[in-house]
């Protein structure tokens, strides 16, 4: 294949000043300003720690080390600041590496129009241009690398290249990419046969064949893929092949699905997913086709499941009764799901009641968090019945499930849940006094949302931030749609900066609350499903550390790489539920919003080019 910049061209025809050459560029051609250059003396804390932690590495192997610096200065949440300020490239001098300086020449190169003092900035062709042959010049001299994260800057025919010398690849997360085509797949599944981690950009795959992704799936060795993420999936799956692959091939790992917003009514899931006996994650919010035949076969056999998502599915109080009770059986079994820590039921077709949901309790005992948002329920009363059996409850979100929710319901469900850390109540008819309560009485709250409790006053919230002073752990209260007037926001915002001055805490709580008036809800309708797609991405992204990395995702954010805003757009992610939380996953695994996938991978020559 044609090197990038024999096909491209290296500067932008209407810039006086053309980009010079990178495989001719020597240190002394780039002229960078030592205003430009860093110093651990003057760095954030954040910074000198890298400093320090080389210090502490110096010892280790000249490979490892090479590897490990390289990550850290082309990782952009280090090296850039709004005025691109940190330069870590000088502080790579400390190597002797043929190779390792040849790539340094090209990433100051990559950096030499932003940090000059020319007039104009780089154009955007000029810094893609640099950017691909950055990505090829690291995939040729890294094959160790087995992370990768690609970018919406990275050009299909660089990703192909790439691909084929990053054979060592466990790990690929394609979120952020350009559209892409069998050709890319083919190369993937001829090249890489070892992935535990594959994310694809749904939205991106319209010219992608199911059977071409099918085939990446089969060519992984058996049982390695362990987490698989879709999000915004359009037509992959309109047949069963790659869910067959996933099942046929992976049962025996996959650990984490996340399908969210997909059309899955043919993919096959209700005959394929119960393959996956090892799942431990399933994220299915807002996908078509998802019905209670669909997922009873799954819960009979995927029994190791600690996070659940139904969200907006077409599942009814039959899923729900399926979490208690075996398809073999009537009774319901203790139990069940003892390991499930996260169910996430919000909007689906299953009012709440007390023989439905009881023994929910009893299947599920080790439950941390529930969504169960629109559920509708009659009465508290029932819903108290089912809550003191949850003592291990930390998060909660009964948001529009309860016609009449009062003070004295707020006070039942405080002294119930001792662990109660996330609160999410709506248009509930409490007042002042049973916020006070809350504020005494609930020592690990972090996060409290009280959507459209038009009944609670200015006062009543100064109060309860006085109360909630000394509970460090307190981050975020949400007092959207509460008919407050301006001011009053203004002055509670005013009232957390001045207590976290006060009490010395690291940040101040976030107060959200501009929108307070219910009739603004209707201009929000369009905006719906996009911020469920954020939510998505936040709960499904995975944390993995690694020294094997090539994250790109965001190259716009590298210092020297910065694209003027109103020349290029980025398109806003979206996540998933699994390692998000704790990290997926990912609408993100992740929890994991979508958001959630936890990812533990080490890697042993990691090169992080990572921005978020």
């Amino acid at each position: 294949m044609m090197d990038y910049h024999e096909t491209r061209p290296m500067f932008d025809p209407d810039l006086l000043i053309p980009l010079p050459s990178l495989e001719e560029l020597s240190l002394g051609d780039l002229q960078i300003s030592d205003g430009h250059l860093g110093s651990p003396y003057n760095l954030p804390e954040q910074e000198q720690s890298i400093c320090r932690s080389w210090d502490n590495d110096h010892q280790a192997q000249p490979e490892h080390l090479t590897q490990w610096l390289l990550k850290r200065t082309l990782d952009a949440s280090l090296l850039h600041d709004d005025t691109c300020t940190y330069d870590y490239i000088s502080y790579l001098d400390k190597i002797s590496c043929s190779w390792f300086e040849s790539l340094i020449h090209d990433w100051r190169a990559f950096c030499a129009d932003w940090t000059s003092d020319t007039p104009r900035e780089p154009s955007v062709i000029c810094q893609e241009t640099c950017f691909n042959h950055l990505v090829r010049k690291l995939s040729r001299r890294c094959p160790s690398i087995d992370e990768f994260q690609s970018s919406e800057m990275v050009h299909v025919d660089t990703l192909i290249y790439a691909i084929q010398h990053l054979k060592n690849l466990t790990w690929l997360d394609l979120k952020d990419s350009p559209e892409l085509n069998d050709e890319m797949f083919d190369a993937l599944s001829s090249t890489v046969h070892s992935l535990s981690y594959l994310r694809l950009p749904g939205a991106k795959m319209k010219d992608v064949s199911t059977t071409a992704v099918a085939r990446v799936i089969l060519a992984q060795n058996a049982n390695t893929l362990q987490q698989f993420k879709v999000v915004h999936g359009t037509n992959l799956f309109e047949d069963e092949s790659v869910l067959k692959a996933i099942g046929e091939r992976h049962g025996g790992s996959m650990q984490r699905l996340t399908l969210a917003i997909c059309d899955l009514e043919h993919s096959g899931l209700g005959e394929y997913g119960p393959l996956c006996t090892e799942l431990v994650s399933l994220n299915l919010e807002y996908a078509s086709g998802v019905t209670d035949d669909v997922i009873r076969p799954m819960l009979d056999h995927c029994r190791r499941l600690e996070k659940l998502d139904l969200t907006e599915t077409d599942c009814t109080h039959a899923t729900i009764q399926a979490l208690s009770t075996p398809s073999d059986s009537t009774e319901p079994r203790p139990r069940r799901f003892g390991a499930l820590k996260r169910l996430v039921l919000n909007s689906i077709d299953a009012p709440f009641t007390t023989n439905l949901f009881l023994p929910l309790a009893d299947a599920c005992p080790h439950l941390e968090e529930l969504h169960m948002n629109s559920i509708l329920a009659d009465s508290y009363q029932d819903f108290s019945q089912f809550v003191a059996k949850m003592g291990q409850l930390r998060d909660l979100d009964i948001g529009n499930s309860f016609p009449e929710f009062t003070d004295q319901n707020l006070i039942s469900l405080t002294n119930d849940l001792p662990h109660l850390r996330w609160l999410s109540i709506a248009n509930a008819h409490i007042t002042d006094d049973s916020l006070i309560y809350l504020a005494e009485k609930a020592q690990n709250l972090s996060d409290l949302c009280i959507l459209g409790c038009d009944q609670v006053t200015k006062s009543g919230l100064m109060e309860f931030l006085d109360k909630m002073a000394n509970k460090k752990g307190f981050k975020r209260l949400d007092i959207t749609y509460c008919r407050l007037d301006e001011s009053a926001v203004a002055e509670i915002r005013e009232k957390a900066r001045t207590m976290a001055e006060r009490y010395g805490m690291a940040e101040a709580v976030e107060v959200e609350g501009d929108d307070q008036f219910a009739d603004s809800l209707a201009e929000e309708d369009e905006g719906e499903r996009d911020d469920s797609d954020d939510q998505v991405d936040e709960d499904t992204d995975d944390d993995h550390e690694g020294l094997d990395t090539l994250d790109i995702s965001h190259p716009e954010s590298f210092e020297g790489g910065l694209l003027l805003q109103d020349e290029y757009e980025m398109e806003v992610e979206i996540e998933e539920d699994d390692d998000d939380d704790d990290d997926d996953g990912e609408i993100s695994d992740d929890g994991d919003t979508l958001s959630d996938l936890d990812g533990d991978e080490d890697g042993q020559g990691t090169i992080d080019i990572n921005t978020a």
